[in-house]
């Protein structure tokens, strides 16, 4: 049997169908083409936007904004004239997203701040040429040039249990940008400050949270004894005279009232239990002598819980000196003594730092009084209890604090740091420096929605019988009408 061979070939395309081919490879050469470039511009746009600053596409949407960087830290970023480099020492997979979001932030702000991440997995021995081989994980160093700190992870996180004992619970914050900003504060300084601590009367030696907030403050804290020295080094910025037990001699004296006239600056603190004819004398010369008397509150919020109405907790006067203190930081100053301002002269200005209540009085007879009830004699309150002198003509400046106690790390650690504080603002004065970098923490604790009785009910009843009812009406409604049409 023979076959018609015509039959068994595939008919040959039409024109129509070769230009539908032709027209179907283009399609899809066009769609390929297509498919290429979007995915090129989304790659161009991830890089876009990586490269934009965070703060431009993360939003701070926590409680206590804890990513929003303050005024204090932007302007400071923003003058940045050396380059800054964090460390971050973290491994790979267990970074801290709170620190590495706000590192973020901060480079943003500034071309001279970067900061790169160091697994101690990686590279062992990196931390160690800064000194921080045994720094806690997800610690940061901050390195500018030859000066380098380090900020810990505890630095960054700080909890309060001051309610721990009461409610059984304690709150954390987030204090990073206040450690760090103090830290590229610290290694970009180009000033450095000495403060001599006088020796030889009892005075009380500075402990390490002190000196800690000094040194942050660009300030080396030596020794001083003026019986072996003779005279105020060259070099002093600040002399610290701190509880003497005894009276300086009168070329002891002097010896501050030369160091005084040729524009030093003196910070004293004085205990109302040791007579110092000679030191008071020279506090005379800056118009400030002493309140006869025991200072006592009467009011509540000017002393501490649970503690004699004599362990102070003064008001931290708003001004250009303690503005270094972290606002509304409590300042402790158990067993304090007034003082007393001269009427203002044309050569000296007064400011008061620390000051009592209208409530308080001074108790005269405190050395045989059995109890703090207060006399006939007792002079009223308010009281200054620190106070600041500057002398024009020789710009010495003379700051008292009548308290022998106030620069103590058991009364330091009782306010969470705000007396070592104080002395870090009031020596920033005295030298020059802004204080600049203290910043409030952010609280973790997130808000707590609270409902009240009444609205649970409506809500209740909103969504468990009104919206189900409303959704079935509705619905019928729907259905009646699509039958219809």
């Amino acid at each position: 049997m023979k076959f018609n061979k015509k039959h068994s070939e595939a008919p040959a395309p039409t024109q129509e169908q070769k230009e539908s081919q032709v027209r179907s490879l283009r399609s899809g050469a066009y769609a390929s083409v297509l498919a290429a470039i979007v995915l090129v511009l989304v790659i161009l746009v991830n890089l876009v936007v990586g490269a934009i600053p965070t703060k431009y596409t993360q939003f701070d949407i926590s409680t206590g904004k804890m990513f929003t960087l303050s005024d204090t830290t932007r302007t400071m970023l923003r003058e940045l004239s050396k380059d800054v480099t964090a460390y971050y020492l973290a491994e790979t997979g267990n970074e801290d997203s709170n620190i590495t979001r706000i590192l973020d932030r901060y480079a943003g702000e500034s071309s001279h701040f970067k900061w790169q991440q160091r697994d101690p997995a990686v590279y062992p021995t990196f931390a160690q040429q800064y000194g921080a081989e045994s720094a806690n994980p997800s610690s940061v160093i901050l390195v500018c040039g030859d000066s380098y700190t380090l900020v810990d992870y505890y630095d960054m996180y700080q909890a309060d249990y001051s309610n721990y004992y009461t409610t059984g619970s304690y709150t954390m914050s987030f204090s990073a940008e206040s450690a760090l900003s103090s830290g590229i504060a610290k290694v970009t300084r180009e000033t450095t400050y000495t403060l001599y601590q006088m020796t030889g009367h009892g005075e009380t030696a500075l402990e390490s949270d002190f000196t800690e907030t000094l040194t942050n403050a660009g300030v080396t804290v030596q020794d001083l004894n003026l019986i072996s020295s003779g005279s105020v080094p060259e070099d002093a910025n600040v002399v610290l005279v701190n509880a003497p037990q005894t009276d300086f001699s009168t070329l002891d004296a002097d010896a501050l009232r030369g160091f005084l006239r040729k524009g030093g600056c003196v910070l004293m603190t004085t205990d109302l239990t040791v007579e110092t004819p000679n030191l008071d004398a020279v506090l005379a010369e800056y118009g400030m002598s002493r309140e006869p008397g025991l200072v006592v509150e009467t009011d509540a919020s000017y002393y501490a819980y649970r503690y004699p109405q004599t362990y102070l907790l003064p008001e931290l006067k708003s001004n250009t000196i303690t503005s270094g203190v972290t606002k509304g930081m409590y300042v402790f100053a158990p067993v304090a003594q007034g003082i007393v301002k001269a009427e203002e002269q044309d050569n000296l200005s007064f400011t008061t730092l620390l000051s009592t209540s209208s409530g308080s009085y001074s108790m005269t007879d405190y050395a045989t009084a059995e109890t703090v009830q207060k006399g006939e004699n007792d002079p009223d309150g308010p009281f200054d209890l620190a106070v600041a002198a500057e002398n024009s003509e020789t710009g010495g400046k003379l700051v008292w604090i009548n308290c022998p106690n106030v620069l103590l790390s058991q009364m330091n650690s009782a306010v969470s740091g705000g007396n070592a504080q104080l002395l870090g603002s009031i020596v920033n004065w005295m030298t020059g420096e802004e204080n600049a970098v203290v910043i409030d923490s952010k609280s973790m604790s997130a808000e707590t929605l609270t409902v009240p009785p009444q609205a649970t009910m409506l809500l209740g009843l909103l969504f468990t019988i009104v919206l189900p009812i409303a959704a079935i009406i509705i619905g019928i409604v729907v259905a009646i009408l699509r039958r219809r049409h």
